[in-house]
């Protein structure tokens, strides 16, 4: 059923694009909210979730009971914490707690998506299929973290650092990953070209597949100072390497938007920014594929930016074939939440 009400939300999304910028807005908001709720009311059976209701109702404390040695439980993120206490001092309904989240995380990806999205409706149908469960429904930190530094990309392209590592350093109170957002603002100072692109791919083929020795050790020795310990213990360490079907996956749209450069470029003044750091991702993905939780990990913040990607890929097809591209786009996308949700 749940699947089904994905696939009517696709069509829906597709019918709307002919609709005024407002029009869209409105419908875009209103499926953030429903969204949210969604994410905000489910069953604490979803993986994290119980820890979460566990600190929340025995580790936060409200304001005025507040003590310096007050520490979350399940995880280190301060700024997290004082969202919990926050909702705390007004009400120890979890449930309360779980959608003040959630709506400020959507609330951050509603802004994303209306500043990037060529296609908004679009857009939100590829990180449901993508990002919802694993990000809103557990990952609920990262979610929120994630979501602020996909606002933040726009002052790269308008190389406003002091907002863009102001949002950054907010983000990383929530979500320590956070910091592999910094290096990007320095990559995107120089203007990638195509052959830059395959270049670099090549190179994170040959380090993955002939020096992943030594990337085991970088990771080894660097794993507690990177916050990614957990990641690299064996229970994370079902590992798939360059045998990942995401790798190649990230790498054909890649290319894809690399390629349609000149289609989509003037679709958007974030073009470069958004493919640079995309680009960016796909590196992380490849480069740390001995390691498939972490790479998966810690790579998935700016592949996010698939939502701003793929459905700028109709453009690859001329009018009379963009039905044609829906179709496939929409299956793909389908198959892939349904993989997802079965998986949960």
């Amino acid at each position: 059923m749940i699947v089904v009400g994905y696939v009517l939300l696709y069509f829906l999304a597709i019918l709307a694009e002919g609709l005024k910028r407002n029009q869209k807005q409105y419908l875009l908001m209103i499926v953030c909210l429903v969204l949210a709720y969604l994410a905000g009311t489910r069953d604490v059976t979803w993986n994290d979730t119980g820890a979460y209701v566990i600190c929340f109702n025995n580790y936060t404390p409200a304001f005025n009971n507040l003590a310096e040695d007050s520490r979350p439980y399940g995880y280190s993120e301060m700024g997290f914490f004082y969202l919990g206490v926050l909702v705390k001092t007004f009400t120890s309904d979890v449930t309360l707690y779980f959608l003040f989240i959630a709506l400020l995380s959507f609330y951050f990806l509603y802004k994303a998506i209306d500043k990037y999205c060529i296609y908004p409706l679009f857009g939100i149908c590829a990180y449901i299929s993508r990002f919802l469960l694993g990000r809103n429904f557990m990952q609920i930190r990262a979610g929120l973290s994630y979501a602020i530094i996909l606002v933040a990309v726009q002052y790269i392209t308008n190389r406003d650092w002091k907002r863009y590592f102001a949002l950054v350093l907010i983000a990383y109170f929530f979500h320590h990953s956070a910091i592999i957002a910094v290096p990007l603002y320095f990559l995107c100072l120089f203007k990638l070209k195509k052959w830059h692109i395959i270049v670099g791919l090549v190179i994170a083929f040959i380090i993955a597949g002939f020096y992943s020795d030594v990337v085991r050790v970088f990771v080894a020795d660097s794993a507690s100072d990177l916050n990614v310990t957990t990641y690299v213990e064996k229970g994370y360490q079902r590992e798939y390497g360059l045998a990942n079907p995401l790798i190649y996956f990230q790498v054909f749209l890649l290319l894809a938007y690399t390629f349609n450069e000149k289609r989509i470029q003037s679709t958007t003044s974030h073009y470069f920014t958004i493919r640079s750091a995309y680009f960016y991702s796909t590196l992380i993905l490849i480069t740390l594929s001995c390691y498939t939780a972490l790479s998966g990990r810690t790579s998935s913040m700016f592949a996010t930016l698939e939502m701003v990607i793929i459905p700028s890929l109709v453009l690859m097809f001329q009018k009379r074939n963009r039905a044609i591209a829906y179709i496939i786009m929409g299956t793909a996308l389908t198959v892939i939440f349904y993989m997802n949700y079965s998986g949960h």
